[in-house]
């Protein structure tokens, strides 16, 4: 049985197919992360349609006899250009379509699909050091929908506020939580140092809106500091290598 249908979709990545076509992979609420055949050489109009990053209206024709799917038609919604203009940019949207693809979206397409169409539009036409910022509050929502987020209220031995401890915070890499500074005993464990303005900041990107969060500033040894501490959460989580965090050497 074979049928025809359309949706809207992300392209997370494209790949060689034989001589002229191409396997590319898509991102949508209704199917999730799926492949389908591009078909066409380089003056192929569609094949310059289909690339990475771009979001739009896809039809496909599927035959369930030989398991196969193919692009018949797809209409660009949005080109993301600016994200090809900026190493850091087009870093990012990597990034963001490797960790999507490894971790099949944590099966929540819907949320997924929201979190990186929304990222992707939003580094698009942000400044670098914006999208540097927007980096971390991706993660930290990715996280979030992992259902790996740990509490960033109280400390996770004795229960004071951590916005209200007046010395450092700690993340205890072996009990995966948030130590005030009189319960912390560095010589029983691994762990990250955190400021105030660094759980504030994942307090606000929990809590609030997308359009609130962005409003929280950080400085830049807090975005810093998060980057390497929200990197190291992302690949521990995962559980699988994510090159595009091993090829970052001079791009962050």
């Amino acid at each position: 049985m074979s049928r025809n249908s359309s949706l809207q979709a992300l392209v997370l990545s494209v790949r060689p197919f034989g001589e002229d076509n191409r396997i590319v992979k898509f991102l949508s609420k209704e199917k999730g992360i799926f492949d389908a055949v591009l078909y066409g050489g380089p003056k192929s109009k569609l094949r310059a349609y289909v690339s990475p990053y771009h979001f739009g209206n896809l039809w496909i024709y599927t035959d369930e006899t030989k398991h196969s799917i193919k692009i018949t038609d797809f209409e660009v919604i949005k080109y993301h250009p600016e994200i090809r203009e900026n190493l850091f940019k087009t870093w990012c949207a990597s990034f963001c379509s490797e960790l999507v693809i490894k971790t099949d979206a944590c099966g929540e397409y819907e949320k997924i699909w929201t979190l990186a169409n929304g990222f992707l539009d939003g580094i698009s036409v942000s400044s670098e050091d914006e999208c540097r910022i927007a980096f971390l509050r991706f993660i930290w929502r990715y996280i979030g929908i992992m259902g790996l987020q740990c509490d960033t209220e109280s400390c996770l031995h004795c229960g004071e506020k951590l916005t209200n401890s007046k010395g450092k915070i700690y993340f205890s890499i072996l009990e995966n939580g948030f130590i005030c500074e009189n319960c912390f005993n560095p010589s029983n464990d691994s762990f990250f140092e955190l400021s105030s303005e660094a759980i504030i900041f994942l307090q606000a990107v929990t809590l609030l809106s997308p359009k609130e969060a962005r409003s929280i500033p950080l400085h830049f040894s807090t975005t810093q500091l998060l980057h390497e501490f929200l990197t190291f959460l992302i690949n521990r989580y995962t559980g699988c290598k994510l090159k595009t965090l091993e090829m970052s050497s001079g791009i962050l």
